[in-house]
């Protein structure tokens, strides 16, 4: 998993004669868990340490009763009781014990998703599909006739399985025969009574029954997606006619035709552009035979926080705050808990800028510890034993579609390092500029000192994510151009933007004399100022 995130918390004066009493009081508290695990033909896997589970989705070609483990790794040098087998059956789940000063079993689950489909003309819906049984049912409009269907593909196995052959039945001399035909899609057969197709698969022949059947559509709008200057609009349509969309100002009288759009059988899919933000407006379709009911629909407001230019600051005490005051807080970094060690990471810059100021984030040390520094959206709370509580995020709703600015980075050669990064020593320090947009129930709470991250592979709260990591000198600003890529479409309720001049700060890992300028940041939210790719991006996991 990906903890990235920087501060330098560890460096406390009162530390410095009480992190034995702390170390030994905290032993008990250590939790055996694992933080990452890795086996040959993984989709993705989620580790709960909360659950004490880990569970695995497997490609579909992978053989999930003896699956090879690649890596692992657990916090606190927790002990695997027996040890890690190099292969594991996951046809059922499995146990380990680890052991911390105290025994926690954990559990190891996969599940190996298949993709199966059938795809033909003036289909409704998908086809519904048991793979226990072998059969299928699919549904085409009631104009379609059942015996002239054209199918364009079908996956009833895994990756690699072949549909060679299919058997239907037909009259001859008044009496019902079989005709076998070799598959190659698409093509057009006579569905009128069960089709039996055989699937080729690792050597094995497999026989599917797959029934065709007629089902009424009307043409409609299922769904519409507004985002702030666009919208996703989801509609069927029954095979008749020509579809297009017809949009218009809930306000106005006059319909506009969008004729833009992507027909998949009876789905239709259209975008919508060049919509203005926070406005009403109705949409339907039609065939040019029926017209479909009106769906009203509002579109969002380009929303942006406080302080994104890092043109105002305020000091207390010694340590400079990135916020126009204490009653505007929505920027933090890591000065609340090093300025009383005489160190600030992160201060302003008044003259090496894009307009007018900038945040200069450094990479330093204190009592011989790295101390990185860090500009992002949330609080700072305490400080915890060898490093420090914050909170993460500022509330926020809209969703934008990436995130602009300029950053001017001048790496130094990484000569600080602890586990896990030790073969950093040496190479180019890196920065790291990023950007959440998530659905917690409340702000995020880090703590350092228990290794509570977020993790930013696995955290199902978490609707989009978008990060720039770079190793470049700078002479001077890069403009750069963040897509958010979205992994839902779900509203937000929280922000966090995090800047950091050494990417592994928070494992005491970076170069000192690393610095990070950040200036003009800014959210984008119209897709004409974004390029095609970088749109892509954004929409990849979603559409």
């Amino acid at each position: 998993m990906k903890r990235i995130f920087t501060y330098i918390f560890s460096i406390l004066c009162l530390a410095a004669f009480s992190s034995c009493i702390e170390n030994d009081l905290s032993y008990p508290r250590l939790s055996p868990d694992f933080v990452a695990f890795e086996v040959e033909g993984q989709e993705s896997v989620t580790i709960d340490p909360s659950a004490a589970t880990i569970e695995i989705v497997l490609g579909e070609t992978a053989d999930i009763s003896a699956v090879k483990v690649l890596s692992y790794s657990t916090a606190n040098d927790a002990e695997i009781i027996g040890g890690m087998p190099k292969v594991l059956d996951l046809t059922s789940p499995v146990k380990f014990v680890l052991r911390v000063y105290k025994d926690v079993e954990w559990t190891i689950s996969a599940v190996q998703p298949i993709d199966r489909y059938i795809k033909c003309d003036n289909q409704v819906g998908e086809a519904d599909i048991d793979p226990l049984k072998k059969i299928a049912y699919v549904y085409v409009t009631d104009n379609q006739s059942l015996q002239t269907v054209t199918i364009n593909d079908m996956k009833l196995e895994p990756e690699g399985s072949v549909i060679s052959s299919t058997t239907g039945f037909i009259s001859v001399n008044g009496e019902s025969k079989p005709l076998m035909e070799v598959c190659k899609f698409p093509m057009t057969l006579d569905c009128v009574l069960m089709r039996y197709f055989t699937v080729e698969y690792d050597g094995q022949y497999i026989e599917w029954s797959v029934k065709f059947l007629q089902k009424a559509v009307a043409v409609a709008v299922d769904s519409v997606d507004p985002w702030t200057f666009s919208a996703f609009v989801n509609g069927v349509t029954n095979g008749q006619g020509t579809p297009s969309l017809e949009y218009r100002k809930e306000s106005d009288t006059e319909w506009t035709v969008w004729d833009d759009i992507k027909v998949t059988g009876t789905v239709v899919k259209a975008e919508l552009t060049g919509l203005e933000e926070n406005t009403a407006y109705a949409v339907r379709l039609t065939n040019g035979v029926e017209t479909s009911d009106e769906t009203v629909f509002q579109t969002g407001t380009a929303q942006q926080i406080a302080n994104l230019s890092f043109d105002e600051w305020y000091q207390d005490g010694t340590a400079w705050m990135p916020n126009s005051g204490p009653d505007n807080y929505v920027w933090d970094s890591a000065n609340p808990g090093t300025a009383g060690l005489g160190t600030v990471p992160t201060t302003p810059e008044d003259s090496d800028v894009v307009k007018g100021k900038a945040a200069r984030l450094e990479t330093t040390t204190a009592m011989g510890l790295l101390a990185a520094g860090n500009i992002y959206v949330g609080q700072f709370a305490k400080v915890a034993g060898l490093g420090a509580e914050l909170d993460w995020g500022y509330l926020f709703s809209a969703r934008p579609l990436a995130l602009r600015g300029y950053y001017k980075y001048s790496p130094k050669t990484v000569d600080m390092v602890k586990d896990p990064y030790k073969d950093l020593q040496g190479q180019t320090d890196q920065c790291q500029i990023q950007i959440l947009l998530t659905d917690w129930d409340d702000r995020f709470h880090i703590n350092t000192s228990k290794k509570q991250f977020v993790d930013f592979d696995n955290d199902k709260n978490i609707i989009a994510h978008g990060s720039l990591v770079s190793d470049k000198e700078d002479s001077d600003y890069v403009k750069f151009t963040i897509p958010l890529v979205y992994r839902n479409s779900r509203t937000p309720k929280y922000i966090v933007i995090v800047g950091a001049a050494s990417r592994y700060g928070d494992y005491f890992t970076g170069g000192k004399g690393s610095v990070l300028k950040l200036d003009e940041f800014e959210l984008v939210y119209d897709p004409t100022e974004l390029t095609e790719e970088e749109y892509e991006q954004v929409f990849k996991n979603i559409l």
